[in-house]
């Protein structure tokens, strides 16, 4: 019993500190270097890792903003650079939840699945009152986990490599438009990554990003278009949008870390686990050549 109690506030820590990720420099440099040093403390790493993934995974759930998914962005590879297989188990835990990040898709069939229920929990409804979700309430999920993926593949920390970047974006894009069918989910699944990642792939991969988008434009949205779902409709029109317009060109207000919160009223209480960490700030000195640098 002891043991569980002190697991569950180990979780708690972790979880009080990811919650509190803004997308500032100052936010993401402490809660890095705290979560740095949780990892390598009390249980044994692997335990820790598993419960960094799994807090920072759900919490991007309630994320109020872009801005903060960009700071789990870098949080996550900064985390990772001292951890590297924590980036691997938080890749598995998303994937886990949302098999769009694989990118995979389950297709319905009789033969396959027992009852239509059992194929939306294969591909992550959950239950509420012993009730599946609704479809909104899945989609809404999904569309986090995709854009806190979306956000991690083009986080870029001067010094830092991120061990799952830009180049693992343009690989999920190809997977995904070579296999995946065009339906509601996907067309969420898409809009929410492109939504993230999209400027940081076009900075990349400039002309051959491009041609990606009008083969999307071209044979996704077309087959999209076939759906009479209100919600695949709005989809193809913030996709055809986003396309249409070059929003792709121009950077998304979030991903360049401000440099502090304009007020410290908004900056939430943390003095009852603020402490003197010693992750990051002992292992960088910030006065040398080697330290983080936050670059446009």
């Amino acid at each position: 019993m002891d043991s569980n109690k002190e697991y569950r506030s180990h979780g708690m820590q972790m979880a009080r500190r990811i919650k509190t990720i803004t997308g500032t420099k100052e936010s993401v440099r402490t809660k890095a270097d705290e979560l740095v040093k949780l990892i390598n403390s009390t249980f044994p790493q692997s335990v820790n890792v598993g419960i960094f993934a799994d807090k920072i995974v759900s919490q991007s759930t309630n994320a109020s903003s872009n801005s903060v998914l960009y700071g789990y962005g870098h949080v996550i590879v900064m985390v990772t650079s001292q951890v590297p297989h924590a980036m691997e188990i938080l890749l598995a835990k998303l994937n886990k939840v949302c098999i769009f990040t694989v990118p995979k898709y389950l297709s319905y069939s009789e033969a396959a699945f027992e009852s239509k229920e059992a194929y939306y929990r294969a591909i992550g409804y959950q239950e509420e009152d012993g009730k599946l979700e609704s479809t909104d309430s899945y989609v809404g999920r999904l569309t986090q986990h995709m854009k806190l993926y979306g956000a991690l593949i083009q986080t870029e920390v001067y010094g830092v490599r991120n061990l799952h970047g830009i180049e693992e974006g343009w690989k999920w894009l190809a997977r995904f438009l070579n296999a995946l069918p065009a339906n509601i989910y996907t067309a969420v699944a898409l809009q929410a990554f492109i939504e993230l990642a999209g400027f940081g792939l076009y900075k990349t991969y400039k002309n051959q990003f491009k041609k990606l988008l009008n083969i999307i434009s071209r044979d996704f949205l077309n087959a999209l278009k076939e759906h009479e779902d209100p919600k695949v409709k709005k989809a193809v029109i913030s996709l055809d949008n986003y396309i249409q317009s070059n929003h792709f060109q121009k950077e998304p207000e979030g991903r360049i870390l401000q440099e502090s919160l304009l007020s410290h009223g908004l900056v939430p209480n943390e003095s009852n686990y603020n402490d003197n960490s010693s992750g990051y700030q002992q292992n960088y000195n910030y006065n040398s050549p080697n330290r983080f640098v936050y670059r446009r």
